[in-house]
């Protein structure tokens, strides 16, 4: 029993339980269950649909909705699964990639890397099972400063039409997470949109120097006109209060030739004086 009230006493755990038991009762669709976040990784879906709104609302027809860090590939799956839903949802297509290094983690570069908590090897990948469960879904396996810039550049033609939109970092090292960010540096826009919603796993348990929260604090010193940030008060606005909701962050690219494009949809209700 006190082990039960422990793992009840936890947010986290408690959220994932209570989802699984709402996800069960009836009349509880798919898209009840997408509407309440009461699906697999809820985080990414909350993602891919952010992506997919923005993308039909500024004009595109499709998006693009990135994993750095995939090992196992349960994460790809689901993410794969939810850009399936929302592309029949809005009409706007939806493209999955995931970046991996395909042999587990890297040894540390930098003490900020969570050493004490990662190693050489941890999470490696079954990758000749993956790829057979992946369909449309895309693995880029190698090292990331090498696959992340040869996607962008192979794919360029292919991202004008379906800009990054959402972005799961689940690289742990501070040092991987810093090279993942490479996808906001540069001049280009083409390949992003405006905004872009991104999940950062590894922040619980961490401190802003070290880790995730460290490489976005260094990229927002050098870029201060394209910074990421967490989304304020998202737990207000997100059905059954997820403890993910404060792992949500945006990139804001200020400089983004359509970033002070009026998205059809967006707030701007005129609000009569009432009583």
């Amino acid at each position: 029993m006190s082990e039960l009230l422990w793992d009840w006493s936890k947010s986290g755990t408690r959220q994932a339980a209570r989802n699984r038991l709402l996800r069960r009762l009836p009349g509880v669709d798919l898209a009840a269950a997408y509407r309440f976040g009461l699906v697999e990784r809820p985080h990414y879906a909350y993602g891919v649909r952010r992506a997919t709104e923005s993308a039909g609302r500024l004009g595109h027809r499709g998006v693009t909705v990135v994993e750095f860090g995939v090992a196992g590939g349960n994460g790809l799956l689901a993410l794969a699964e939810h850009a399936r839903y929302y592309a029949a949802a809005t009409g706007v297509a939806v493209r999955v990639v995931g970046f991996d290094g395909g042999v587990g983690m890297p040894a540390a570069e930098d003490p900020r890397d969570l050493p004490y908590l990662f190693g050489p090897g941890f999470y490696a990948m079954d990758q000749d099972r993956l790829r057979t469960r992946l369909g449309t879904a895309e693995l880029v396996v190698g090292d990331l400063a090498e696959t992340l810039p040869a996607f962008l550049a192979g794919s360029a033609e292919r991202l004008r039409d379906h800009p990054v939109g959402f972005v799961a970092l689940d690289l742990d090292y501070y040092s991987s997470t810093t090279t993942a960010l490479g996808l906001f540096r540069g001049s280009a826009h083409e390949h992003l949109l405006p905004r872009v919603t991104c999940y950062l796993d590894d922040l619980p348990g961490t401190i802003d120097r070290i880790g995730e929260a460290a490489a976005v604090g260094v990229f927002n010193a050098k870029h201060p006109d394209r910074p990421i940030g967490r989304v304020i008060g998202l737990r207000a606005f997100t059905p059954l209060d997820p403890p993910w909701a404060d792992q949500i962050y945006v990139h804001h690219r200020l400089d983004h030739p359509d970033y002070a494009r009026l998205e059809i949809g967006a707030t701007g209700d005129q609000l009569p004086l009432t009583g």
